[in-house]
């Protein structure tokens, strides 16, 4: 069991100007600072030992400053039993967060981006359940999260043809806050196979969100990596395979090279939908001791005309051969 108590200072600085942003003569003129205390006090209750029951809850509040109100609330237990000569564990994990917005999501400034809100602090809680049984490597996941004052940036650009390329105008970003509910539902199965030399790695997720245009998620994704592991001269770890990722189509958050973050599309007609296309990855890796290499072909199943994205607009590399080693310099 602990107790505690904390103090934090945060200093920032950002750029001012006395024209108008977006005016093509636009000119800083200096920085504006500010600093911001919190003060917060909390306590945690752990067991970590043990075979058969551990648990883990911890709280805390903040007192007073910028982050006054925000609560953080954390949950995590599980019991292990064996049963028909496996292992059975069974988790459960939930918390409660009232997070006030990040000094960057209220204020923000630069060349091309300018903000001031007033957010209100942000409610999220997720209530998840686990079984596993160890010996023949199965678990399933259950996840429910709630969440209030969502916030998060919305995209709005145009795209135009130009040739063979498209040139973006009209780029905006906004910070938005869904002042409604928004419920996200996780089902996960992992299942793991192993027959002599022969191994097969899986995990299946099923994602529902019930406001897709504010938190999209892909329905389905999918993992898989099936290989050999066997020993050379008793010496050389081998391991010889191919992985494959895949998830549905869905409208996926677009990087915004301005912030350095992900904003969701806003713009009807320039909307990109991602996904429906593998990925698969062929490789091979060796340990000696203290040394790995291996080779790979990465993105194997390229072809022209693939739809290869994992955020919009911008494609995955094509099929490109990798080498890498890995020493360790100690006995």
């Amino acid at each position: 069991m602990k107790i505690f108590a904390s103090h934090e200072l945060r200093h920032y600085e950002l750029p001012t100007t006395d024209v108008p942003i977006g005016s093509p003569s636009v000119k800083f003129n200096g920085y504006e600072s500010w600093n911001k205390h919190d003060i917060s006090i909390g306590g945690q209750l752990l067991k970590s030992e043990g075979k058969a029951l551990h648990y883990d809850i911890a709280a805390e509040a903040w007192l007073a400053g910028d982050r006054a109100g925000q609560l953080h609330i954390d949950g995590h237990a599980d019991l292990n039993f064996s049963l028909l000569g496996d292992t059975v564990r069974l988790a459960a994990t939930a918390f409660l967060h009232r997070s006030a917005a990040s000094f960057y999501m209220n204020t923000f400034r630069s060349r091309h981006f300018w903000w001031d809100n007033n957010l209100e602090q942000m409610i999220h809680s997720r209530v998840m359940g686990e079984f596993a049984l160890k010996k023949i490597g199965t678990k399933v996941r259950v996840g429910y999260d709630l969440l209030k004052n969502y916030t998060y940036f919305g995209l709005q650009n145009n795209r135009r043809a130009n040739g063979d390329n498209f040139l973006i105008e009209n780029l905006q970003t906004n910070v938005r806050q869904e002042s409604s509910a928004i419920s996200l539902l996780t089902l996960q199965l992992q299942q793991n196979f192993s027959i002599g030399p022969l191994n097969w790695e899986n995990v299946l997720t099923l994602q529902k969100s019930s406001k897709k245009d504010v938190l999209p998620v892909p329905l389905f994704n999918a993992y898989t990596n099936l290989y050999l592991r066997f020993k050379i001269a008793k010496v050389l770890h081998c391991d010889l395979g191919a992985d494959l990722r895949y998830f549905t189509e869905y409208y996926a958050p677009e990087y915004i090279p301005g912030i350095g973050a992900f904003g969701i599309q806003e713009t009807a007609a320039s909307r990109t939908k991602i996904g429906n296309y593998p990925v698969v990855n062929v490789y091979a890796n060796f340990l000696l001791q203290h040394t790995r290499f291996f080779i790979m072909m990465s993105h194997v199943n390229n072809y022209s005309g693939g739809e290869y994205f994992f955020t919009p607009h911008y494609p995955l590399n094509g099929r490109i051969f990798r080498v890498g080693l890995s020493w360790n310099f100690f006995n």
